[in-house]
């Protein structure tokens, strides 16, 4: 285990991808690849002190004391390798279904990806559409046979031959390009759907917690006030950032002609897009969740969400904001001396079993 005492990363590669474990002390902690290409975590505030500590991947649970649900999902993460977001919610959801993070979050794992499905057949159908709107042909008889059904895929088919001869494109290539994009926009869906999907609901999530935040922070005269400031500015960057990201990828859609006829130098901007936004916003649902849950409880125990909130903070890298939002969060730290909490004494190895219910409870609410 060593220490970075400047942890200032560049890139959200370097910030790593949040983790849902449900051992206090290793909530919402980090994982990200080293200059070996092997994992990594990244433990803020250890012990209640400053900055960062790195622990190997494979030597996490000789460190700390882990529950037996984070033990499955270290060997899940471990085995995949990956470590963007979407690995790690994979392996997070996977792990969740065992029932070892309990009933709950069981449930909300498979709401969760009952939801993806949902949102797969959705963006599918609504670029399908699309492409043929593009064509000028229209949908209503896959949508009255429905896309599923035979008489629906062959009618899908057909209409996407004929749209494919009209865009000057084989019927493969197009069909080809529209699964690309549907894997892509799956997580965000189009602006014109009828249920927004996922990281469209987080945005929207994510501006309620900047508004309530800096509502509870204006109006509180505690220590903790600045630090629920601080908390708001960077949720309010975060979604500047993510709001200008949605709407490059939602002008893209808009234009969906030249979006299908150019698509091989477009499909790299649409890639990095979607990619971009899944880091920008990785993290966050964990603590929109734990705010709406403090917010009903004593002003004593939303001092201490907010230090909790505080602690492991998404901070944009410095290649993505203007300001140094680490720089701004170590001054933060050194004017409020008071650390954010400890949730077990490591060096004994006690776990805060509250703790962890707790965290379990707000996990599985963020699924």
């Amino acid at each position: 285990m060593r220490s970075l005492t400047n942890f200032a990363p560049s890139t959200f590669e370097d910030r790593g991808a949040a983790v849902a474990f449900t051992t206090p002390v290793l909530a919402q902690t980090r994982v990200r690849k080293d200059s070996r290409d092997q994992l990594e975590v990244l433990i803020p505030n250890l012990s209640e002190g400053r900055g960062i500590y790195v622990v190997p991947w494979k030597s996490l649970p000789l460190a700390f004391p882990m529950t037996v649900h984070d033990r499955m999902l270290h060997d899940l993460i471990a085995k995949s390798e990956g470590c963007s977001p979407d690995d790690i919610r994979k392996a997070v959801l996977e792990a969740a279904r065992c029932g070892l993070a309990g009933p709950h979050a069981v449930e909300a794992a498979e709401a969760a990806l009952g939801d993806d499905e949902e949102q797969r057949l959705l963006i599918n159908y609504q670029l399908i559409v699309e492409a043929l709107k593009s064509a000028g042909l229209e949908s209503t008889d896959i949508l009255r046979a429905g896309l599923a059904s035979a008489q629906g895929q062959k009618l899908t088919r057909d209409l996407m031959s004929k749209a494919a001869h009209k865009l000057g494109m084989e019927p493969t290539e197009l069909f080809s390009r529209i699964a690309e994009l549907a894997g892509y926009l799956e997580s965000i869906g189009l602006s014109s759907s009828p249920k927004p999907a996922r990281l469209r609901r987080l945005m929207r999530d994510l501006n309620g917690f900047r508004d309530s935040m800096t509502e509870w922070a204006t109006g509180n005269v505690s220590e903790a006030a600045p630090i629920g400031g601080f908390c708001a500015e960077v949720a309010e960057h975060t979604v500047n950032h993510a709001r200008n990201v949605m709407t490059q990828l939602d002008q893209s859609v808009a234009s969906f002609e030249t979006l299908l006829r150019q698509w091989d130098t477009k499909r790299l901007l649409v890639r990095k897009a979607a990619t971009r936004l899944s880091w920008l916003l990785d993290g966050w649902e964990f603590l929109i969740v734990l705010w709406s849950d403090a917010v009903t409880r004593s002003r004593h125990e939303q001092d201490m969400a907010v230090h909790d909130i505080f602690r492991v903070i998404p901070l944009l890298p410095k290649d993505e904001a203007r300001a140094d939002q680490v720089l701004a969060a170590e001054k933060l730290l050194q004017s409020n001396r008071r650390s954010v909490r400890a949730y077990v004494d490591w060096r004994s190895g006690q776990l805060d079993v509250d703790l962890v219910m707790r965290i379990e409870t707000i996990k599985g609410r963020a699924a």
